[in-house]
């Protein structure tokens, strides 16, 4: 009986944090096809905050989707994007508890004196085309043939729903991501950031969101979780400098979008 009750409650927190792993895992890897889906959509449309709001919801919604019957798929797929406030989903939880990254191009390859040429809306934008005749000229380590690749880190704050380890788990995500933007700007040697372009990697590194920052209200009972993936993709449009879209307005505005 006594080894029962020293054995039980360490068995508990085992088997609650073997579900909770696998369901971070899954979100994971959502999140790892979320943001891929995201970077394309975004490589045929001009890199604009609204074009990868877009797909990174198409690519969270599966998270928040489940149907018992065929009948029904069509109805749940759609709450699962957007339940107008009835329960989570992909709209709500990229709102609110996700940061997108822009980590190339730099928002310096759009000035003038670099690779920037104004368009018809008077903004500028990253020439796509006829790229092989184009100077090689470096702005920031970067040609113009590089500044058309799209890299884009995403950040997402996913909740912990498994009772007693969802506070363990998230209390060690806090501590992993509690640091200022400045202080990890600094730390040029941040395993998060191990790309072979240290300079790129410092450039993120200075505007990714802390976990005060990033998980809102979930931070305060420290119910959250945070996941990261990357992507790059080679443009298939010009990329913008500001986006004239729906959502336009979050277009590297350090919070929604950051573009160091």
């Amino acid at each position: 009986m006594v080894e029962f009750l020293i054995v039980i409650p360490v068995l508990i927190l085992l088997i609650f944090g073997a579900i909770q792993i696998g369901l971070i895992y899954s979100a994971k890897t959502t999140l790892n096809y979320a943001t891929f889906q995201s970077a394309r959509l975004g490589a045929v449309n001009h890199a604009t905050y609204t074009s990868l709001r877009r797909g990174l919801v198409q690519g969270l919604a599966p998270l928040f989707t489940s149907s018992a019957s065929l009948t029904s798929l069509k109805d749940d797929v759609a709450a699962g994007i957007d339940s107008k406030g009835t329960k989570r989903d992909a709209v709500s939880e990229v709102d609110n508890y996700t940061r997108i990254i822009r980590i190339s191009p730099l928002s310096s390859h759009f000035e003038d004196s670099a690779f920037g040429i104004e368009n018809d809306d008077g903004f500028n934008q990253i020439p796509n085309d006829n790229l092989m005749y184009r100077p090689d000229d470096l702005v920031d380590d970067a040609s113009i043939q590089d500044a058309n690749l799209l890299k884009i880190r995403v950040q997402y704050c996913y909740k912990l729903m498994v009772p007693l380890v969802n506070r363990v788990i998230g209390s060690l995500s806090e501590l992993n991501n509690q640091r200022t933007n400045q202080a990890v700007y600094e730390t040029v040697n941040d395993p998060r950031f191990a790309d072979a372009n240290r300079f790129y990697s410092d450039q993120a590194a200075g505007v990714l969101a802390s976990y005060d920052d990033l998980c809102g209200d979930r931070a305060a009972s420290n119910e959250g979780f945070i996941i990261f993936a990357d992507v790059i993709v080679r443009m298939q449009s010009a990329a913008y400098e500001e986006d004239e879209g729906d959502m336009g307005a979050n277009m590297c505005d350090g919070v929604k979008m950051a573009c160091p």
